[in-house]
């Protein structure tokens, strides 16, 4: 068995779902990694506001795009707007351990109970049991537990997976394309798939 290693580093990585699609879009017009990094260094191609950032923006695309593969990379573009951003999220989930841990222990738990809603209690509830049982979330501090469970709310609500009401946020499950399904099942990651659609 893999040995999960737990990481906050999310919370200083935005979703970037423009600068990802960027990135893709480049890939298969033929360019290559190097490439991209050198109009990045040049051209700041993405935008950002300081080298370090669009260095930042250069690592976390290339690591998303690696992670899903060419199979997914020439796909992504078929795809409407409501799935490419769920094939980021899916590139999140296959980099950090513990947000599929969240997504799968919390959300999909709740959309299976029939309870659309999440609040800052079943964040707190989340963290508090992974602080209990883990040795590496134990030694976090408590704002980094805030700053992670407001990362992990801002990118469902990134990708619409949920809404904000106020007082509690809606749940509100997608669409999936049976493509994307299809490719999950084929690089064996049905767990994903039944996290991101509630599924049994």
């Amino acid at each position: 068995m893999v040995k999960k290693i737990y990481s906050a580093g999310l919370v200083s990585r935005r979703f970037w779902f423009y600068e990802f699609k960027q990135y893709i879009n480049m890939l298969n017009e033929g360019k290559t990694d190097v490439e991209i990094k050198h109009l990045n260094e040049e051209a700041n191609i993405f935008g950002a506001v300081s080298q370090n950032r669009a260095r930042d923006i250069y690592n976390t695309c290339k690591r998303r795009t690696e992670i899903l593969g060419n199979d997914m990379q020439k796909l992504f573009p078929e795809l409407d707007i409501d799935n490419q951003k769920i094939i980021l999220l899916i590139a999140v989930l296959l980099l950090d351990d513990l947000f599929l841990e969240f997504v799968g222990e919390v959300y999909q738990m709740q959309v299976q109970k029939g309870i659309l809603t999440l609040t800052n209690t079943d964040y707190k509830a989340f963290f508090s049991e992974k602080q209990r049982t883990n040795d590496i979330v134990s030694t976090w501090k408590p704002y980094t537990y805030s700053r992670l469970g407001s990362s992990y709310r801002t990118y469902l609500l990134e990708v619409g997976l949920i809404r904000d009401n106020k007082v509690h946020d809606i749940i509100t499950p997608k669409i999936i394309d049976i493509k994307v399904i299809s490719w999950l099942r084929d690089i064996n990651r049905w767990d994903i798939a039944k996290a991101l659609i509630g599924g049994n």
